[in-house]
């Protein structure tokens, strides 16, 4: 019984010492082996600011001009007391003239009234038909309130404030002078009936803020700039990409017509690499009302492209020998590679010596705050180089690649993260539109992450600080 409890309790301690072990080789495979994140992009942090934009009455004085050219109104029938078939017909008589106040437009119109009277006398017998035409100048004052709706029509509702005639509307017929005043208020009063509408439907047909300046303005913000950082001469693009637009009440005030338009917007600069082309975006409607704050941000992508990082590991690892124990090998050639859907990047060895031929090893970027660099961590061999060097494992991974080559591969980012070269470079004079220019400071430098895209392992940086919106005098 003794020899049977004996052999149950060995075999029991056998049993839990395998299952201790296998427990153990699991445990470091998944250190050593961790999985991959998803290589998602980071959101971008979006921020304010607000643009003065205005309107100069001439272009609105240009667009009432053109629907009152030539005769714009005529009727050939008007009766009158005794005076039938009164023909009468209006043209514009000179430049209209507009000047703003306030949210309204105060509008004088001249025009040229032309009235034709025609008077039938007969004698024995017979008949004759004579006309008359009398003209008579009308300047005719009109008051229009102009508003912007959400989706950027120009409103206006515009209202009679008067007219006087700058010429008195007489008839002299033969040896007789026929006063037709009344003739002509009742033609005044009927006409001034007309305009208003005239110019309120030519005004939301033109879009006159949006087409002069909203949609300018908005395709204007998203052309990406160049700038050269001036330390590394490295470029650097940067690009406004708004998403909402707002629009304070309009300011009038004599020739002009003012506002400001906050934009609500991703800033977004890229330092050694190139901006990927975005597709055009329709003008989205009005928005409510943005914080009108003077805090900034620059999305700001420090670039190492893969290209740029090959050279810098040639120039660190050709033909350097690295020894583990008795083994040693030669770096004949490197290269760096993109990364896959994972963001694992890949390092491709040319190697002589202890081992000859090619071996691949996979590392995800990270960044090293202490001296501004960007590296690569979790470097492990891909799956064809683990299978192919499986006994050479071991001490190639971890004897070489791991403690003496990872701490050489670094791409230095100090000198374009300086927040002072930043301000000139990029908030110092920020063309917006002619006359209009960003000014600010980046006071803060934040690292948000690393990421890898198609062509270039990346630091996305938050660059922060103060920007307002200047404007030169003319």
């Amino acid at each position: 019984m003794r020899i049977l409890t004996n052999i149950i309790i060995i075999f029991l301690i056998y049993l839990c010492a395998d299952c201790a072990g296998r427990s153990a080789a699991s445990f470091d495979a998944a250190s050593e082996n961790p999985p991959p994140a998803k290589n998602e992009p980071l959101p971008p942090v979006p921020s304010t600011i607000n643009i003065p934009v205005e309107i100069k009455t001439a272009i609105i004085e240009n667009a009432v001009h053109n629907i009152f050219g030539g005769t714009f109104h005529r009727s050939d029938s008007a009766i009158l007391g005794g005076l039938t078939n009164i023909k009468i017909s209006a043209r514009r008589n000179g430049s209209v003239k507009i000047t703003a106040s306030g949210d309204e437009l105060a509008v004088s119109l001249p025009v040229m009234v032309t009235i034709r009277v025609s008077t039938t006398l007969s004698a024995m017998g017979l008949t004759h038909t004579e006309h008359q035409d009398v003209e008579a100048g009308i300047s005719i004052s009109l008051r229009s309130k102009i508003s912007v709706k959400n989706d950027w029509r120009t409103v206006t509702t515009t209202r009679a404030a008067g007219y006087r005639w700058t010429t008195e509307p007489v008839l002299k017929a033969r040896f007789i002078t026929i006063p037709i005043k009344p003739v002509a208020n009742y033609f005044a009063d009927k006409l001034i009936e007309i305009i208003g509408p005239m110019i309120d439907n030519a005004l939301a047909d033109s879009d006159l803020v949006k087409t002069s300046v909203i949609t300018p303005l908005w395709e204007q913000l998203r052309a990406p700039i160049s700038f050269t950082l001036p330390k590394t001469q490295e470029t650097i693009m940067m690009r406004l990409n708004p998403t909402q637009l707002y629009l304070s009440n309009l300011s009038g005030r004599g020739a002009s017509i003012s506002a400001l338009v906050g934009i609500r917007a991703v800033t977004e600069a890229v330092i050694g690499d190139t901006l990927e082309n975005r597709e055009p975006t329709p003008l989205p409607d009005l928005a409510e009302p943005l914080n009108n704050d003077s805090a900034f941000a620059v999305n700001l992508y420090v670039d190492i492209p893969y290209a740029k990082a090959t050279v810098i590991c040639k120039e660190m690892f050709n033909g350097r020998a690295f020894k583990s124990g008795t083994h040693k090998v030669t770096v004949n050639d490197i290269e760096l590679t993109g990364a896959g859907a994972d963001g694992m990047l890949t390092i491709k060895m040319d190697l002589s010596g202890s081992i000859k031929g090619i071996v691949q090893v996979t590392g995800r970027a990270a960044y090293n705050d202490r001296d501004k660099t960007l590296s690569l961590n979790d470097l492990n061999l891909d799956l064809a180089s683990s299978n192919r060097y499986q006994k050479a494992k071991n001490w190639l991974l971890k004897g070489i690649i791991i403690k003496k080559m990872r701490p050489l591969i670094k791409f230095p980012l100090s000198a374009m993260l300086d927040a002072d070269a930043l301000t000139k470079t990029l908030l110092t004079g920020y063309p917006i539109q002619k006359g209009i220019a960003l000014n600010g400071k980046v006071e803060t430098l934040t690292l948000r992450g690393v990421e890898t895209t198609e062509s270039a392992l990346r630091a996305v940086v938050l660059a922060s600080g103060t920007a307002k919106v200047t404007v030169a005098n003319e």
